[in-house]
């Protein structure tokens, strides 16, 4: 039997606010409008691309994975991967080669994506009136 790639392709982020989520568990609503996406993908790689496990400190490198492809995805038609995902215009995507252990985490369920890790501010955007304009 061949031994498997280990490979593991998926949206990093999607670009701009999911219609399907109105508000976060933490009362937020957040999300990259696709220029700020964009801007967070390139510094991923010029930054040296880390990977770990559960956002738990000291489980990244390549004992976890291997970033092979980090991009945004451009064309105008969706890719529809599976009835539950679709990626579009403006994602983020990232490949990368799974370590052993972590391969096997996948393929028993409890890895399903992946979760960038950062810190950013959130900021709160107020509507413009347009009758107050006048």
């Amino acid at each position: 039997m061949p031994e498997e790639q280990r490979f593991l392709l998926g949206i990093a982020y999607q670009a701009g606010p999911d219609p399907r989520i109105r508000r976060g568990a933490d009362g937020g609503r957040d999300y990259f409008e696709p220029a700020e996406l964009e801007k967070a993908c390139h510094s991923f790689l010029r930054n040296g691309p880390r990977v770990g496990l559960f956002h738990v400190d000291g489980t990244d490198g390549e004992a976890t994975a291997t970033v092979v492809e980090s991009y945004i995805y451009r064309n105008d038609e969706p890719w529809v991967v599976a009835e539950d995902l679709v990626v579009r215009k403006g994602d983020w995507v990232v490949g990368a080669i799974l370590s052993p252990k972590a391969w096997q985490l996948y393929k028993s369920g409890r890895i399903s994506g992946w979760s960038p890790q950062g810190t950013a501010k959130r900021r709160r955007v107020v509507p413009v009136n347009s009758e107050s304009e006048s």
